[in-house]
């Protein structure tokens, strides 16, 4: 064969052999991607210590079962690398840089730095608005290499409390950090109100001080839970505090649920008024307290199987089942913008599609109406259609029209949700504050209600005992607010047949025999022919409300999870296109010369 075809052999040999190479070889290693290889084969059964300058040791050896099944394995489609989390993550580096920790905490904190590159920063069960260099960090409480899912934290999260805690108990830890569970099945996609304290703490905290939180409440492990007397004899009270498994409610009155050893729930037949101090009787319910009106009561109920996720109102039952969130919280986001309608789900009455006394098939974000008819009984609603009894107040709402549909006021504009608020019911102020952040011209009070100098001297007047008079009953009659804000009047009392009949915000302070309804409605014509009403619209000068504000997102929210990795492979495929190129060039360039006898002879350099 000539010179010119094994050179051109030769060309097309070396050509092929890296296009094979090229697009057949993997780059795949024993035991995980690069760098953990060779992470792996050291500390996987590296028995020996590191001594800092505190004196303190580092164990350098790391479990690789436990690592390999805890969800930084490397079957997830992105692994956590080694160098994910140690020294630079650039690229591996052997021998390793030296530390800078000076204590076990030092390099704790700073490896625990990392793991907000995926995760949300939170400390939840310890006060996230008191920073302190001794608190706990990411893997004091969940383990470096030992770690749990998220659905088996309770694994091993008590021996990482007690770690600190040692004078109490990994028991005491158990039922500290265990969920706020229910009964059963909950209906899927809920996860409980204690997951979303891992991310939300701030929120979470003060929102287990609210009456939503505290709606049901286990004497068992809050002993302050019962407020009733049970040592005070009455004839009403016919059963004894030991029978009492659960509480309802804790500001107007509380009721009793005794549960049976089938897992049943009943109301016990008395209850405690608790302004008045005294116990009434209760026609409690004959089918299960779930049945009648448990979904109210707890989170995640499932109709089907009467199975619930926590006692109480929790986070999901105004925000939407939080499972696919908690999976995945920057692509998957819950009904943050709570409407009027998740308030009206409990606080109204009526009946859903299926029977139930409430709408147990709505869920945040749907049109209520869709679950749920409201009441129009006469027992429950005075003949203009407002609240006669407790629970309600959405119902009376959705009669004024003029506040509902300015877009300017709704519940929340009123009542905190996630705290305790500064005044009753949760308000975010006192009441009056509110109203005169609309009807600044109201403030003056003497100004706005003639005849009522004296009023106002001897008595605590405000905007509420007109605009909102109390003609609801919580416990006694009459105790609840009007949430229509028409102010009730007199001359509606005397058309529907009296104050027997139809209640008026004037006759609920003025009840003697000489201030009847006819009394008071010719006092309200007389003084609007001596008053001259300011011209000035229904929503006046100064601040309005604002709706809530958008919650401040939490770090990284938005924004991919930072992993940076290099593969070595990645460095060895450019190595090999870059050779083949020149191997290809080469090789034409060679046989080109040959092929017109262009190759350098001895006598071409003389």
């Amino acid at each position: 064969m000539s010179q010119k075809a094994l050179m051109l052999l030769f060309g097309l040999l070396v050509l092929a052999i890296t296009g094979v190479g090229f697009f057949s070889v993997e780059f795949t290693y024993a035991d995980g991607p690069p760098g953990d290889y060779a992470c792996r084969g050291c500390h996987g059964n590296n028995q020996r210590e590191l001594t800092l300058p505190s004196e303190e040791t580092l164990s350098l050896h790391v479990p690789l079962g436990a690592l390999n099944n805890s969800p930084h394995n490397l079957n997830l489609d992105m692994p956590v690398l080694c160098q994910d989390c140690h020294r630079t993550r650039i690229h591996y580096q052997y021998p390793h840089q030296p530390l800078t920790a000076q204590t076990r905490q030092d390099f704790r904190r700073s490896t625990s730095e990392q793991c907000q590159d995926c995760h949300y920063p939170h400390s939840p069960l310890h006060a996230p608005d008191q920073p302190d260099p001794e608190s706990p960090v990411c893997v004091d409480c969940h383990g470096s290499h030992e770690i749990d899912y998220a659905d088996d934290i309770l694994n091993s999260m008590p021996s990482a409390c007690i770690a600190c805690h040692t004078e109490q108990t990994s028991e005491w830890a158990t039922d500290f950090i265990a969920p706020r569970l229910g009964v059963g099945q909950a209906a899927e996609g809920y996860v409980g109100s204690d997951r979303c304290g891992g991310c939300h703490e701030e929120k979470y905290f003060s929102w287990r001080e609210t009456l939503h939180a505290k709606m049901i409440q286990d004497p068992t492990v809050d002993l302050d839970a019962v407020v009733g007397d049970f040592n005070q004899p009455d004839t009403d009270l016919t059963f004894s505090r030991d029978v009492v498994s659960y509480t309802i409610g804790n500001r107007w009155k509380q009721q009793y649920i005794t549960k049976s050893g089938a897992d049943e729930f009943h109301v016990l037949p008395a209850q405690w008024n608790i302004e008045a101090k005294e116990w009434v009787s209760y026609a409690s319910p004959d089918e299960d307290w779930r049945q009648a009106c448990g979904s109210c009561h707890v989170t995640g109920l499932d109709t089907q199987t009467w199975g619930f996720a926590e006692f109480g109102v929790g986070c999901e039952s105004c925000h939407g089942m939080g499972a696919d969130h908690a999976n995945d919280p920057e692509n998957v986001n819950l009904f943050t913008e709570v409407d009027d309608q998740v308030c009206g789900a409990c606080h109204s009455r009526g009946v859903s599609p299926d029977g139930f006394d409430f709408p147990a098939t709505y869920r945040p974000g749907d049109t209520l109406t869709d679950h749920f008819t409201f009441t129009s009984d006469k027992n429950d609603l005075w003949p203009d259609g407002s609240a006669k009894k407790h629970h309600q107040q959405y119902i009376d709402w959705q009669q004024n029209k003029v506040m509902r549909l300015s877009g300017k006021v709704n519940c929340v504009t009123c009542h905190a949700v996630h705290d305790s608020g500064t005044s009753h019911s949760q308000l975010i102020e006192p009441i009056e504050n509110l109203c005169i952040q609309c009807h600044s011209d109201k403030k003056a009070i003497i100004n706005h209600t003639p005849y009522h100098d004296q009023a106002i001297n001897n008595y605590q007047f405000n905007c509420a005992d007109c605009h909102m008079p109390n003609m609801a009953i919580n416990t006694i009659a009459y105790d609840g607010h009007n949430h229509t804000f028409h102010q009730p009047d007199p001359e509606t009392t005397l058309e529907q047949g009296g104050p027997e009949v139809m209640f008026n915000a004037c006759n609920g302070c003025h009840t003697t025999p000489d201030e009847s309804a006819q009394w008071a409605a010719d006092t309200v014509a007389y003084v609007k022919t001596i008053v001259t009403p300011a011209p000035i619209s229904f929503f006046g000068p100064g601040p309005t409300p604002t709706s809530p504000p958008v919650p401040t997102p939490l770090p990284s929210v938005g924004e991919p999870a930072k992993i940076y990795r290099v593969e070595t492979g990645y460095w060895l495929r450019i190595l090999l296109i870059f050779g083949s190129i020149l191997a290809v060039f080469g090789s034409l360039y060679l046989g080109t010369l040959i092929w017109f006898d262009r190759t350098p002879k001895g006598d071409d350099h003389v």
